[in-house]
């Protein structure tokens, strides 16, 4: 590696490491320190030339990230970033891809730990990593590097099949009208013949007062 291919891998890593620090939702405590200490060695080690050595190293921030409450929304600023690099080096090129890859195998572990309602919430979440996934595989295709392709290709197949198990099980939201309105105890028991699920009804429809549930809006199916 000649020193401006180091100068140009060097630069990309400095640029990188804020925006992982700004990945994490709930930066405090020992793990958001820890989180602080590995991106502030990252930036400054000369040893991410390596790209061995960087992507242990990016992949220990990235991880840290996520342990800080990071979401899709902010882990794929990472992404994001990393897209709009145009490396003008091969060791520049690899560095960009391990960054993407690293960060959507980060996404997919989110998508792993999330809770979901309904299969619309699924659904959602789905069309954006379907998006992020077309983007990437896109960029690694014309970067001729087959095997970042093909981890990506593979690594999308697990989140949907994962996704589809998900959605699978959860019910449908739909929709309800009632001729007047109503307390979501009564609506809920009326609905679902539990009070208990009103908080249900509360929450799809961002009720002011659970006392006075509008007469049109969503629920979840039975």
């Amino acid at each position: 590696m000649t020193g401006d291919e180091a100068d140009e891998v060097l630069g990309i890593v400095q640029r990188i490491g804020p925006v992982v620090l700004t990945a994490a939702v709930t930066p405090s405590g020992k793990v958001g320190t820890a989180l602080r200490r590995a991106v502030g060695m990252m930036i400054v080690d000369r040893n991410m030339t390596d790209l061995q050595a960087f992507c242990f190293a990016f992949n220990v921030c990235v991880d840290l990230a996520r342990h800080c409450s990071a979401t899709l929304v902010t882990m794929d600023r990472v992404r994001k970033a990393a897209l709009a690099e145009k490396p003008g080096s091969l060791p520049a090129v690899q560095t960009v891809l391990s960054i993407i890859r690293l960060t959507l195998a980060m996404e997919a572990r989110i998508v792993a730990y999330m809770s979901f309602r309904s299969r619309e919430e699924v659904d959602a979440i789905a069309v954006q990593m379907n998006a992020a996934f077309s983007a990437t595989a896109e960029v690694a295709a014309d970067d001729l590097d087959a095997a970042t392709y093909r981890a990506i290709i593979s690594l999308h197949g697990d989140v949907v099949k994962h996704l589809a198990e998900r959605g699978r099980q959860l019910p449908r939201v739909i929709s309800y009208n009632y001729a007047v309105p109503m307390p979501s105890l009564r609506m809920a028991q009326r609905a679902y013949a539990d009070p208990r699920r009103h908080v249900d009804l509360i929450s799809e429809n961002h009720v002011v007062h659970p006392a006075f549930m509008p007469r049109e809006g969503k629920m979840l199916a039975v």
